[in-house]
This record gives C-alpha cells, structure tokens and sequence, in this order.
C-alpha cells in the first residue's frame, strides 16, 4: 500500500503544478514562491494573501492522490495475484 501512496501523492503532486489556480484578487496562487514574491514586497503580500488558498487545495489534492493510489494498489493486487 505505500507504494500506491507514493505514486498517488506523486501524481496528485504533478496536477497541482500544472493546474491554473488563482486567489481572490486573479493572481496566481501556489505553495511555492516564485522570483517575484522574494524580490517585490507587493508579490511578497500577494503570495502571503493566496497562501491559505493554495495550501488548502495543494492538502486537498494530496489526500485524494494517496487515497486513489492506495486503493488502485489493492484493486489490482487482488486482480493480478
């Protein structure tokens, strides 16, 4: 079953990198900070502002991953032996 935890959180990972996620204000909002938030105090306020949102959907996407991973993991254990 870790395994399948693993390779869920991994792929859950992936999709929130490549998913369009915006915050209230129609700036883009992710758990990683970007050039412009370090350099500019104006990016800095608008990450810190989207923070929670990104951490709540980055959180949300990783437990599905897990959860997904772990039961294909069962699922095909128990078809393939």
């Amino acid at each position: 079953m870790k395994e399948g935890a693993y390779i869920g959180a991994l792929i859950a990972l992936l999709v929130y990198f490549m998913l369009p996620i915006y915050g209230e204000n129609g700036a883009p909002a992710s758990i990683v900070p970007t050039g412009n938030a370090v350099s500019s105090t104006t990016g800095f306020s608008t990450y810190v502002s989207n923070l929670p949102f990104s951490t709540i959907i980055f959180f949300a996407l990783e437990i599905l991953g897990i959860s997904v991973g772990i039961a294909s993991q069962m699922v095909l254990k128990r078809v393939y032996g």
